[in-house]
């Protein structure tokens, strides 16, 4: 099984989409003339988040119709390139939805997540939080100073709210023990970066899988909590298995890209 990331709504589709596309398609193929009886090629679009809603609010489309017809684009797109894709999932889908629901019920009955109240600096265009040593400083045109995300440079914000944590930090040998392989990720820096970021105990904390609904109502809801909704990255994490299901995981190959890497 290959995959490729699922592709955010945020824009019309571009040539990265179409080169790492390409990369998986090209692997996808060399499997099937190898004799390969049963090969699976995935991609699609990432549709929930603050991200979606604040686009589909500026192009002044409904939701539904901003996410049918991007994510159309993007099949348009690659059916055109000749990306011989043999599953194209949406994260609006109800086969998806089901199987978001079935990944987060395991999650709850294996004690990895937990209801807590989570403070610190938010970035909104990011969708997520950032701890201090994540952040920078800029000065505006009044003088004043305020904080920024180092790596992307977009504004953050002091917030207090209740959500659902999952617990990563618990995982830390087992990621270890993945990354130490030299062939899990390629190329070799970013696996060195990796590496370095999971050692880290300041960096590698608990993490908020959910999001209040009042602040984002687009998005699948936690199962027994309907005011609060599944975060983003979580549903789109997913969207891997929504294709492969049990009988083809893991996949032999994953194409993504860098800014993507955590």
């Amino acid at each position: 099984m290959c995959t490729v990331f699922i592709n955010l709504l945020l824009q019309a589709p571009h040539i990265g989409h179409v080169y790492t596309a390409v990369i998986a398609d090209a692997a996808h193929r060399f499997q099937m003339l190898l004799g390969c009886q049963e090969t699976v090629f995935s991609t699609g679009t990432d549709e929930h988040g603050t991200k979606i809603q604040e686009a589909a609010l500026q192009s002044g489309s409904p939701l539904p119709q901003y996410c049918d017809h991007i994510s159309l684009q993007y099949r348009t797109l690659f059916q055109s390139c000749n990306i011989d894709y043999t599953d194209f999932v949406r994260t609006t889908e109800d086969r998806h939805k089901s199987e978001v629901h079935k990944f987060w019920n395991v999650l709850q009955a294996g004690g990895h997540i937990y209801l807590g109240t989570y403070s610190g600096w938010y970035c909104t265009p990011d969708e997520t939080f950032l701890s201090e040593n994540q952040l920078a400083e800029r000065q505006g045109p009044d003088g004043c100073t305020y904080k920024v995300s180092a790596e992307s440079g977009h504004p953050v914000e002091w917030t207090n709210e209740e959500n659902f944590m999952f617990k990563l930090s618990s995982f830390q040998d087992d990621l270890l023990r993945w990354l130490q392989n030299d062939e899990s990720v390629h190329p070799a820096k970013f696996r060195r970066q990796l590496i370095d970021f999971v050692s880290n105990d300041d960096l590698l904390h608990d993490v908020s899988v959910s999001r209040p609904k009042d602040r984002v109502h687009w998005g699948i809801p936690v199962p027994d909590a309907p005011h609060q909704t599944i975060y983003v990255w979580l549903d789109a994490l997913v969207s891997y298995v929504t294709v492969a299901q049990s009988k083809l995981w893991p996949p032999d190959l994953q194409v993504i890209g860098k800014d993507i890497l955590k």
